[in-house]
């Protein structure tokens, strides 16, 4: 089963537009304005109770983590924010769209970004990104996947 949802996400990434001059849909891009801040910011809850939906499934190099409920999110968030504190980070910038796909419910997106040391010096490589799996809940977006293409902690 993790194979066959592997792959459809694949096929789906796959089928995305590249172009740099995106059009994203006006509630999706609210969605990861609001992230982006709540992230520089640190705000776990505010990212579990607007921004990440349940079941959320973060695909990494080494492995798949299925997060069921809103705690274990939770739990994961702050372990995240412990790992870039440590490394003394201190806000993101999101630099553009690489790739975005919508149908009724389900979109998936490709976001640029920046992180930035709390001296404003830039932290690792100057270009990352991530992908996003997002569903529509009632006229609101929240990721329920992501697929980091960098280390989340560095």
């Amino acid at each position: 089963m993790k194979k066959l949802t592997l792959l459809y996400l694949l096929i789906i990434f796959l089928s995305c537009d590249s172009k740099s001059d995106l059009k994203v849909d006006k509630a999706i891009e609210q969605t990861f304005s609001n992230y982006v801040e709540y992230w520089s910011e640190g705000d776990f809850d505010k990212i579990v109770n607007e921004i990440y939906g349940v079941p959320f499934v973060l695909y990494t190099q080494e492995s798949t983590m299925v997060m069921n409920t809103e705690k274990e999110v939770k739990d994961f968030l702050i372990s995240a924010f412990e790992t870039l504190d440590s490394n003394n980070y201190g806000y993101s910038i999101r630099n553009k769209w690489e790739h975005f796909k919508s149908d009724k419910n389900l979109s998936i997106i490709e976001m640029n970004f920046t992180r930035y040391l709390k001296d404003s010096t830039i932290m690792g490589a100057s270009e990352r990104s991530a992908s996003y799996i997002l569903r529509k809940y009632n006229e609101n977006h929240k990721i329920v996947g992501m697929i980091p293409h960098t280390p989340i902690g560095e």
